[in-house]
C-alpha cells in the first residue's frame, strides 16, 4: 500500500505535468491557417499521448513490487517526460492547445498503470512492450497526417519513435509476455477513442 507521502508526491508529480506549457518564444510563420490547424491537432493528440506516458509508468513504478523494474520503468518515465517538452514547445509555436481533458486522461493512465504494476512481472513487463509497440504504429500513422512542409513537428515524431523502440526492446529483453488478443485489442480500441477525442478537444 503506498504510503501518503507518496501518493501526495504523485500528485505534486501529476501536477506538474499537466500545468507545465511550452517555453517557445517561436511561432510558427510557414505554414497556412489550415496547415497549422492539422498540425496542432496532430500535435495535441501527440502530447497527450505523452501526459498518459508519465501516468501510466508512474503508476506503474508505484505498485510494482521489484525495485529493478522500478528503476527501469523510472528512467522511461524521465524519457518520455522529455517527449511531452518537446510536444509541448511545439504546440505554443503552433499556437495550438493542449487536451482539455489531460486531467482525466491522467487519471485514468495512472490507475490503469498502478494495476498493471500488481502483475507479475512478465505481464507488467508485456503491458510497457505492447504499449510501446502501439505507439510506434500511431507515430508512423500520425505523422503522415502532418501536412507535408510541416518538417519540424515530423522530426519530432521521428525522434520520439526512436525511443519508444528501445523502450519496447527494453521490457523484451528483460522478459515480457505477450499479452492475449483480447487485451492488445481493448489497449487499442481505448487508445483509438483518446486519440480521437483529443483530435478536436
Amino acid at each position: 500500500m503506498p504510503s501518503l507521502d507518496n501518493i501526495l508526491k504523485e500528485l505534486d508529480y501529476a501536477i506538474d505535468v499537466l500545468h507545465n506549457s511550452g517555453l517557445s518564444d517561436e511561432l510558427e510563420t510557414n505554414l497556412t491557417n489550415d496547415d497549422q490547424k492539422q498540425s496542432q491537432r496532430v500535435m495535441r493528440v501527440n502530447h497527450m499521448g505523452e501526459v498518459c506516458a508519465q501516468a501510466l509508468y508512474r503508476g506503474q513504478a508505484m505498485t510494482t513490487k521489484d525495485s529493478n523494474t522500478r528503476k527501469i520503468i523510472l528512467k522511461m518515465c524521465e524519457e518520455e517526460m522529455n517527449h511531452l517538452t518537446m510536444c509541448e514547445n511545439r504546440l505554443t509555436e503552433l499556437s495550438g492547445q493542449t487536451s482539455s481533458l489531460n486531467s482525466l486522461w491522467y487519471a485514468s493512465s495512472f490507475l490503469l498503470g498502478a494495476y498493471v504494476g500488481l502483475l507479475d512481472k512478465d505481464k507488467s513487463l508485456g503491458f510497457i512492450y505492447e504499449t510501446e509497440n502501439q505507439v510506434e504504429q500511431h507515430l508512423d500513422e500520425y505523422t503522415k497526417k502532418l501536412p507535408s512542409n510541416d518538417d519540424k513537428s515530423r522530426k519530432i515524431l521521428e525522434n520520439i519513435k526512436i525511443d519508444e523502440s528501445k523502450h519496447k526492446n527494453t521490457a523484451k529483453s528483460l522478459g515480457s509476455s505477450d499479452l492475449s488478443i483480447e487485451v492488445k485489442n481493448l489497449m487499442a480500441l481505448s487508445s483509438k477513442v483518446m486519440k480521437k477525442i483529443s483530435f478536436y478537444f
